[in-house]
């Protein structure tokens, strides 16, 4: 038997020491690796959304005043198509991936950015159509690439799940909402240089009817005075700029995003299978129900800046090529709103971000019914798209946080859901929006926020006493 002095031990001790230290290195290694992973990969989905939807958001906004009467109807058949994809979207991405299913949304959008080339009505809606089908692919792959992205972080950062879900959904929108600035932007630059004659002189003719008194039988839809409109080069111009954002997105997502698993299923299952766990999460779970006011809201809410007051108030009332101008606001607000909202939800909660998008809401609608915008008052026209704004930022990071937290293990169904009935939203708001006054408009979208804050608080209620039941039983055991 041998016996080691106290120098060996000494070594021996050192020698474990040295292997244990380079074990919790080689550790905290990987764990800074898979961090910069996944952050990198929420980055390309940040800048991915900024190049497409540049040009998405530039063109919704213009396509009922540039294109009167069939750009509503376009917009109608883009998110009546969503309808469709978003029931169809966890079947296609569980065969083709998210990444793909990306890829596919990019080149439909990028035929209806090219449709505006040939606004005619044979040409515009189908094409519209067909983005709208890509629609459900791409908000349903976005939902899953961050939520995974962020249930894989937040144990690497010691945080709880949920505060990391809102604070990467507020970072998304961030992103995703800037896209309001840089299209508008683009836009009313370009249109502003090409429009006929001069709005602000004494030869611009204001419709008679603007504003809260916009109405189908006072007024055609689209009648405005060709002061307002550009020339057909500009738009041609514009157009170009907005198809090569789509193409620069579009490689991005090729070369740098890396492919995501499904996370319905690790075996690929049959379209059948997964539209029925689609429509099984909608009829079976309560809280899925409850949530369909607030999903259609979140489409209706977003109409009413991007038809209502860019037709019948700015359009209307100070020319196509002031839309642009003012919608920066929107974008700015919304933008610095989005983070802003993932942060404040950690300490204040959804339920408190919520009544306070409710009464920016709210205070926005009084005030396009009550008050006569007139170019005298141009501040106005200003900061209301600001205020809306917040609120829709709020709405938009909350919403998906929302349901990525409630259905953390379905998050693709959850995700189609909640996508398929915002589509709904904007599909109805851009259906009537050529046969109603622009007032009744006005209580209809406040009716549905009553009733979707009211729906959205009981299921508050619910997922905190399910929370503690939980609780109660882990202590139990």
């Amino acid at each position: 038997m041998s016996i080691m002095n106290d120098s060996e031990y000494k070594a021996k001790d050192a020698f474990a020491m040295d292997d244990t230290q380079d074990l919790v290195d080689q550790d905290t290694d990987d764990i800074k690796t898979k961090k910069r992973q996944l952050l990198l990969k929420l980055t390309v989905i940040c800048i991915v959304w900024v190049f497409t939807f540049t040009a998405y958001s530039g063109l919704q906004n213009l396509e009922s005043s540039l294109n009167p009467g069939v750009g509503v109807y376009s917009l109608a058949a883009l998110t009546g198509g969503g309808l469709i994809s978003c029931l169809l979207a966890p079947a296609v991405i569980s065969f083709i991936g998210a990444k793909w299913a990306l890829v596919s949304s990019w080149v439909c959008l990028a035929v209806f950015v090219a449709a505006n080339y040939y606004p005619k009505s044979y040409v515009l809606i189908p094409s519209a159509a067909l983005e709208g089908l890509s629609t459900g692919l791409m908000w349903t792959a976005q939902g899953s690439y961050v939520t995974t992205i962020a249930m894989e972080y937040a144990p690497l950062v010691g945080e709880n799940f949920e505060s990391v879900l809102s604070k990467f959904f507020g970072i998304f929108c961030m992103a995703f909402q800037s896209t309001q600035i840089w299209g508008n932007l683009i836009s009313s630059a370009i249109l502003g240089t090409g429009v006929t004659g001069n709005s602000t002189n004494e030869n611009f003719t204001v419709p008679a009817y603007c504003g809260a008194k916009d109405c189908p039988f006072n007024q055609a839809p689209g009648n405005f005075s060709e002061a307002q409109q550009p020339e057909n080069t500009a738009d041609r111009i514009l157009i170009s700029l907005y198809l090569g954002f789509v193409g620069i997105g579009l490689l991005i997502t090729v070369i740098f995003l890396k492919p995501l698993k499904s996370s319905t299923s690790n075996e690929p299952v049959s379209l059948k299978r997964l539209l029925a766990a689609t429509l099984r999460l909608l009829c079976t779970n309560l809280n899925m129900t409850l949530l369909v006011p607030f999903s259609f809201y979140t489409g209706l809410e977003q109409v009413v800046m991007y038809a209502e007051f860019t037709k019948s108030y700015v359009a209307c009332e100070l020319g196509i090529h002031w839309v642009g101008y003012t919608l920066i606001s929107f974008g700015v607000l919304n933008t610095v709103g989005s983070p802003l909202s993932g942060v404040l939800g950690k300490y204040i909660g959804r339920p408190a971000l919520f009544l306070i998008a409710s009464l920016l809401n709210l205070g926005v609608l009084a005030s396009l019914r009550l008050l006569t915008l007139t170019r005298n008052e141009l501040i106005i026209f200003f900061a209301l798209p600001g205020v809306w704004g917040l609120g829709d930022a709020i709405w938009q990071t909350q919403s998906g946080a929302l349901v990525g937290s409630t259905f953390a293990d379905q998050q693709e169904p959850a995700f189609s859901n909640l996508r398929m009935f915002q589509a709904l939203g904007f599909t109805v708001g851009y259906l009537y929006s050529n046969f109603l006054c622009e007032s009744i408009k006005l209580y209809i979208v406040a009716g549905v926020l009553l009733l979707s804050m009211l729906l959205v608080g009981i299921v508050e209620i619910r997922i905190r006493r399910s929370d503690v039941t939980s609780t109660q039983k882990a202590l139990v055991i």
